[in-house]
């Protein structure tokens, strides 16, 4: 019986971990927030969405609002993942305009982590940074 108790009491001391990480999910799923341009003086909103297998998300949530259509994510460096996000926005006209956000995701083991690179608007091209909020 006691043998029992402990097989239970290492098995629930195993999946607990288990568990509370895969809540948590992908490290850029959550809200952002930054700026991109000269002194980052363009404020940036992201949320990012994490189904188990795709990333999805919105920048600047609202009329102007920017939807990712494409993400790719390089793991290969375990401290900071090269990621590229593209997406489609709207010009001050109203006519769509590609945008792609190519950076690095950095402190990816902590919650306050950093993303930054270079921001792509049409012909704007400028750097970017955002911290996870």
């Amino acid at each position: 019986m006691r043998g029992c108790m402990r097989v239970l009491a290492i098995t629930v001391m195993l999946a607990v971990p288990a568990a509370i990480s895969a809540q948590f999910g992908h490290p850029l799923k959550g809200q952002w927030s930054g700026g991109y341009g000269k002194s980052q003086e363009n404020r940036l909103l992201m949320n990012f969405e994490w189904d188990g297998k795709e990333l999805s998300g919105v920048i600047n949530p609202g009329p102007n609002a920017i939807t990712i259509k494409k993400t790719d994510i390089d793991y290969s460096d375990a401290t900071a993942w090269k990621v590229k996000l593209q997406g489609e926005g709207k010009d001050a006209t109203g006519k769509a305009v590609a945008v792609t956000i190519d950076g690095t995701l950095e402190n990816i083991g902590a919650y306050y982590k950093i993303f930054r690179g270079t921001w792509t608007q049409g012909t704007l091209k400028s750097d970017f940074v955002v911290t996870r909020n």
